[in-house]
């Protein structure tokens, strides 16, 4: 299922630091493994080596990010695939103004730019089937821009954000049937309001609304997804030494517009997803003042759309449990690292990826080192 862009974290605005008086650049690099096997004999894994730079003076900040990856799939009734390339390159760029009007404003644009491998074949298509068990699901898209606002206001015990983004999504092949694939543009609106209880209670609403522009194929229109809309609530305990936050979202998508053999796009009867909802529990302790151990337990549940079991376009109920731990380490003034180790269990009935039922357990492990300079 496609996730829709979003706009920069929007209460973020309320923290950003003071005005630097030097470039500060920083380079992120490190290595994330995934692997996952299933009751059905899928197996698969993905390693990929990330990089990020970033740049920033005064008011101006900029960041490129790319990284390298490799899928292996042996899928129960196929040989085995992989799949290397070089992903897409995200480059951002952000402005902020802060403290020098009645709200403050974070103005940013991002750029996509199509480094990555495309026009796929049949085989490398099918190791890019479950985002559940993926981390990248694509490698390659064509050029985007999408600019986006954010004003954020703080009073008293309050902060309140709200941000726009509209995503220009450019043409590219995607696969070796689907050529010159046009996908529509994003529009999106964010929320967020934070209130502080206490000095170390405070509890969060927040929540997105996007609507998909129609997808084209060739000069043809191929298809339109549903509009997206989020809400969720959180609470958040921070102490000296340590800090836990739980919080709640509800996902619930609208109809989408599929081409008909006259070619021309119609309003699905059902809808073809299900609801969706998520609890995350995360925590953080300091150890000391240049170590911190991190935990985290995520559960997914997605229930089954509006179409019967006999229908192809059935996706049926989804349940997935995660449980994260992870240690980070300043080691000197401009040195840090972080290991993360994580597990999840995943209980799909059948749906568009397979067509039986099948319980898949998975481990992902993550290694990371960041520079500043």
């Amino acid at each position: 299922m496609r996730t829709c862009m979003v706009v920069p974290v929007i209460v973020a605005v309320m923290s950003i630091a003071s005005v630097a008086v030097a470039l500060d650049i920083s380079v992120h690099s490190g290595v994330n493994y995934n692997y996952w096997d299933s009751d059905a004999n899928d197996r698969g894994s993905q390693t990929y080596v990330p990089v990020t730079i970033g740049a920033g003076y005064q008011d101006i900040d900029v960041k490129v990010l790319t990284a390298f990856a490799h899928t292996d799939g042996s899928p129960p009734d196929g040989s085995p695939e992989s799949l290397s390339s070089v992903i897409d390159t995200k480059v951002n760029l952000s402005y902020s103004i802060v403290k020098k009007m009645p709200v403050d404003m974070l103005i940013g644009v991002d750029f996509n730019l199509p480094t990555g491998k495309t026009k796929l074949d049949f085989s490398e298509l099918q190791l890019l089937r479950n985002p559940d068990l993926l981390t990248i699901t694509r490698y390659g898209e064509g050029f985007n821009v999408n600019p986006t606002v954010t004003i954020a206001k703080q009073a008293q015990r309050w902060a309140v954000g709200v941000g726009a983004g509209y995503v220009w999504r450019g043409e590219y092949d995607f696969s070796e049937v689907l050529m010159e694939y046009d996908p529509g543009d994003i529009f999106n609106v964010t929320a967020e309001a934070v209130y502080a209880f206490s000095d170390r209670w405070q509890g969060r609403l927040f929540g997105e609304w996007a609507v998909y522009d129609t997808d084209e194929l060739g000069v043809q229109e191929y298809y339109q997804e549903g509009d997206y809309l989020m809400g969720g609530v959180g609470v958040d305990y921070i102490a000296a030494r340590w800090e836990v936050s739980l919080s709640g979202k509800g996902i619930l998508r609208g109809k989408s517009d599929f081409q008909e053999q006259n070619l021309s796009l119609v309003t699905e009867e059902q809808n073809s997803y299900g609801d969706e909802y998520q609890m995350d529990l995360s925590g953080l302790l300091r150890l000391s003042p240049k170590t911190s151990l991190r935990s985290s337990l995520q559960f997914l549940y997605l229930m089954e759309n509006d179409y019967g079991e006999d229908s192809p376009l059935y996706f049926g109920k989804k349940q997935k449990i995660s449980l994260g731990l992870g240690l980070q380490h300043q080691f000197a003034s401009q040195w840090s690292g972080r290991a993360g180790l994580n597990g999840y269990l995943l209980d799909e009935d059948r749906n568009w990826y397979h067509e039986d039922d099948r319980e898949y357990q998975g481990l992902i492990v993550d290694l990371a080192v960041s520079k500043a300079f």
